[in-house]
């Protein structure tokens, strides 16, 4: 019996990919309305404090430049760094998220630039975990938000480790939540998130999630991770976005459209420790988690 070749992983790393990334209001509102943001400050472009909610740059990785549906997955996720052929993928999870506000959106809209690599490919459990570094910048260049992706790609096999990790472990602490909120979802939560342009069947198309295992479709997790975020917001940063800094997230169970969201936090100064529970189910579906607030939040 012939051996199995092992993929080397490590020529993959570090090969910038630049692509142009853009959005207007319209998209802004869209993708709050899509978190379930009722805040005037998120969803209505007259409001004398209208801004950007922080984590919206995580969907233009999807759409790119284009103001209309996409295919999934859609051009722009083509121009992103090459993943190496790791053999015996059966399936892509959305595994952690870290994403990094270092200026605020225009909230008028803007054209950006999106710089991306691959910066590790890890064993994890049954399969391997990929993560990916991306930079958006202004037509300055100026770097504006970092994002950290980990994608868990089940059933990968025979390749070599290499590069470097951003996973981190995040306990919560051994005493009650200094705060919990919850945070229902509806039945076409995912109808309308989808619009910011994560396009992917698995959470609209019944029968392609039952071909992946799902009774039927369930919510994208960056939406369970928007709706999070959002409970930080108005608990720790009297619903401004400039109060927030980052988030670094894992995502632990998948959510149904209509499952009601109970999302705990533990306040260390600037540091919240965050553990989001699906109320529906009793499952946590977001742990290893927490947000950075900029010095001047609410504690």
């Amino acid at each position: 019996m012939a051996e199995e070749e092992i993929v080397e992983t490590e020529p993959f790393l570090n090969k910038w990919t630049e692509q142009k990334v853009a959005y207007n209001q319209r998209d802004l509102l869209l993708y709050a309305v899509g978190i379930g943001c009722d805040e005037l400050n998120f969803t209505y472009e007259h409001d004398e404090d209208f801004e950007a909610f922080p984590l919206y740059p995580i969907v233009l990785g999807f759409k790119g430049t284009d103001q209309d549906v996409v295919s999934f997955p859609s051009e722009a996720m083509s121009e992103g760094p090459p993943m190496p052929p790791l053999p015996g993928i059966k399936v892509g999870l959305d595994g952690e998220r870290y994403i990094e506000k270092l200026a605020p959106l225009d909230p008028e809209g803007a054209e950006l630039t999106c710089k991306a690599r691959i910066i590790g490919v890890h064993k994890r459990g049954s399969g391997a975990s990929v993560e990916r570094e991306d930079l958006i910048q202004d037509a300055n260049g100026k770097t504006i938000y970092r994002i950290v992706s980990g994608s868990f790609l089940v059933g990968a096999k025979n390749f070599k480790d290499s590069g470097e990790t951003n996973s981190e472990k995040v306990d919560v602490p051994k005493r009650a939540p200094d705060a919990s909120l919850e945070m229902p979802t509806t039945e076409t939560q995912a109808h309308v998130y989808r619009l910011s342009g994560d396009y992917n069947p698995l959470h609209i198309d019944p029968s392609f999630a039952q071909m992946s295992g799902f009774k039927k479709p369930i919510l994208h997790g960056l939406c369970s991770l928007g709706i999070t975020t959002r409970a930080v917001i108005q608990q720790y940063c009297d619903g401004k976005a400039e109060k927030f800094r980052s988030i670094k997230a894992r995502f632990a169970k998948p959510v149904l459209p209509g499952d009601t969201l109970v999302v705990e936090m533990w306040k260390e100064g600037n540091k919240v420790i965050v553990q989001t529970k699906n109320k529906t189910t009793g499952d946590v579906c977001i742990n290893n988690a927490y947000v950075m607030l900029n010095p001047d939040a609410k504690l």
